[in-house]
């Protein structure tokens, strides 16, 4: 009868045991959810970015923050500098960290959210920014971000739509020049205009188009554009 209890009592202590190594801990590891999209916090959206530290006359180390997501534990920050369009990325397992970026030069970046107990991710917002250079007035714009037709995308179609959209830090953004054309880059320019969109452009079928934005601002500084390509059947 005394083994028959000790072996009850062995076997209740092991699946205790058991049950409390299986319980989740709540920080996101260990429970195979995807992990959710971090909210961005700084710097802040299609602006000037004036703080951090100044490491000399050409860079500086600004901090970047964003809001912990659900389910991870670690991120990836992507960040892509728009003159030369070359992208670094950056781990920690931190909502917060310093990066050196060159003065006065436009990046966009965004945070990827990570776990241990899957290979999803999240991906929160893509936000643009000027980093602050010395005596520098008034910023290009951003490259205008083109959104529609897509790359590469196949098109059985006469006519087509044409879609961007264009920010500035200093807000002062005067007008768009759209170029369309067969070569890459385009040099066919078909409309200057204030407007994002451009409607019923005229197609020829079995062709490959290539388009291209340039913003310009009231100060005459001006960005261009990644060059999109498309094709019609």
């Amino acid at each position: 009868m005394k083994n028959t209890i000790k072996s009850v009592l062995i076997i209740s202590t092991l699946l205790l045991v058991l049950g409390c190594s299986n319980s989740d801990d709540g920080g996101g590891e260990g429970n195979g959810e995807a992990p959710k999209a971090a909210s961005l916090v700084f710097p802040l959206k299609d602006a000037e970015c004036n703080q951090g530290e100044i490491l000399s006359d050409t860079e500086s180390k600004v901090p970047f923050e964003w809001n912990a997501a659900e389910f991870a534990n670690k991120y990836t920050v992507s960040l892509t500098n728009l003159e030369t369009n070359t992208t670094e990325t950056f781990d920690t397992d931190k909502t917060l960290l310093d990066i050196t970026l060159l003065r006065g030069k436009p990046y966009s970046w965004k945070v990827i959210s990570k776990s241990n107990s899957t290979m999803q991710t999240g991906t929160s917002e893509v936000w643009k920014l000027y980093n602050a250079g010395p005596g520098v007035e008034n910023y290009a714009p951003f490259p205008a971000e083109l959104i529609s037709p897509k790359m590469g995308l196949t098109l059985n179609a006469t006519n087509v739509d044409l879609k961007w959209q264009g920010s500035d830090a200093d807000d002062d953004i005067e007008e768009f020049k759209v170029y369309m054309d067969v070569i890459n880059p385009p040099v066919k320019l078909i409309a200057t205009q204030n407007r994002s969109d451009i409607s019923n452009v005229a197609l020829e079928a079995n062709t490959i188009y290539y388009w291209q934005v340039e913003t310009t601002d009231k100060h005459g500084n001006s960005t261009k554009s990644s060059v999109f390509e498309f094709k019609t059947q």
